[in-house]
C-alpha cells in the first residue's frame, strides 16, 4: 500500500509540473504576414523563433493580441494562412490582450470594452481559425472590471475559463488585496466561476537576480512571458536586450523540460 500511495503522489507531482510561454502585445507579426506574403507563417521572424522553441523542447506558446497597431488592424490582416495556423494549434494559440494598449479595462465603460473584445475575437478567428483560440488570456495591465470579466466568461462562442494574473504583488483584475495575496501564495484562485493563475515571471527583467530566479522554481506551474517587441527591436540597445531575452527563453525551456515539466496550455490544465 505504501508503494501505491508513493506512486500516486509521484504521478500527481509530475502531472502538476508544467511550463507555458506567452507573448503579449501581438499584432506586428500579423502586419508582417500581410505585407510580406510569405510561403509559410514560419518565415515571419517571431513565428520562426517560436517554432524553433517548439521543435527543440516541445514548448507551447500563447500569443495575446492587440486589435490595432498604428494604421494597421486585424481587419486588414490576410486570411490566407488560417489553415496553417490551425495545423499548428496543438502548440501555438492566440487570445485577447486588448484593443490597442491605450485602454484601461478597469475603468473603461463596459459597452466599449465588450465591443472591443467581440471585434478582436471575430477577426482573430477569421485569421487563425477556431482551433487556435486561447481561452485563458492575459489582459493588458491586468486591469478588468468584474462586469467585463463576466462578459468574457459568458461570451457565446469562446467563453474564457480563466485569466493569467500579474507576476508581482499588484492587485489583478477585480480581486481585492486579500484574494491577490492568496493568489501569490497558492499560485491559483477560483473566483465567481473564473480561474485565476499567477504568472510566474517575465523574461524582460534582465538584472542578475531576476535572471537567476528564472531557473529557481520547483513544483507547480511555470508561466513565463515576454512581449512581441523582442522580435522587432528598433534600436541597438533593444536588439541587445532582445538577444538576451531570446537566449533566456531557450535556456529555460531546456532547463525545465529536462526536469520533467510538461509543456501545456493553461486552458488545458483545467
Amino acid at each position: 500500500m505504501f508503494y501505491v500511495n508513493y506512486f500516486i503522489k509521484f504521478m500527481d507531482d509530475i502531472m502538476s509540473k508544467y511550463i507555458h510561454y506567452s507573448i503579449d502585445d501581438t499584432i506586428q507579426s500579423f502586419k508582417q504576414l500581410t505585407e510580406l506574403k510569405p510561403a509559410s507563417i514560419f518565415e515571419i521572424r517571431m513565428f520562426a523563433f517560436l517554432k524553433e522553441l517548439h521543435s527543440k523542447y516541445g514548448i507551447v506558446v500563447s500569443c495575446y493580441c492587440f486589435y490595432k497597431y498604428g494604421d494597421f488592424s486585424l481587419k486588414d490582416c490576410t486570411h490566407s494562412y488560417r489553415k496553417e495556423f490551425e495545423q499548428n494549434s496543438s502548440w501555438l494559440r492566440f487570445g485577447f490582450h486588448g484593443y490597442s494598449g491605450e485602454e484601461d479595462y478597469g475603468s473603461q465603460d463596459l459597452e466599449s470594452s465588450c465591443a472591443q473584445y467581440a471585434l478582436l475575437l471575430s477577426n482573430l478567428i477569421a485569421i487563425v481559425g477556431e482551433h487556435s483560440i486561447d481561452i485563458f488570456p492575459r489582459i493588458h495591465t491586468f486591469h478588468a472590471t468584474q462586469e467585463f470579466i463576466s462578459y468574457m466568461h459568458s461570451y457565446p462562442q469562446f467563453p474564457i475559463i480563466g485569466l493569467l494574473s500579474a507576476d508581482d504583488d499588484r492587485v489583478s483584475y477585480s480581486m481585492n488585496m486579500e484574494q491577490c495575496q492568496q493568489l501569490v501564495q497558492q499560485g491559483r484562485l477560483d473566483f465567481r466561476g473564473v480561474k485565476y493563475l499567477r504568472t510566474t515571471q517575465r523574461f524582460d527583467s534582465l538584472n542578475l537576480r531576476k535572471m537567476r530566479q528564472l531557473f529557481a522554481y520547483t513544483g507547480g506551474q511555470v508561466v513565463l512571458f515576454t512581449h512581441e517587441w523582442v522580435f522587432y527591436p528598433k534600436s541597438f540597445k533593444m536588439r541587445v536586450k532582445a538577444y538576451l531575452i531570446k537566449r533566456l527563453m531557450m535556456l529555460t525551456a531546456s532547463y525545465y523540460t529536462k526536469k520533467c515539466y510538461i509543456p501545456s496550455f493553461s486552458m488545458d490544465k483545467y
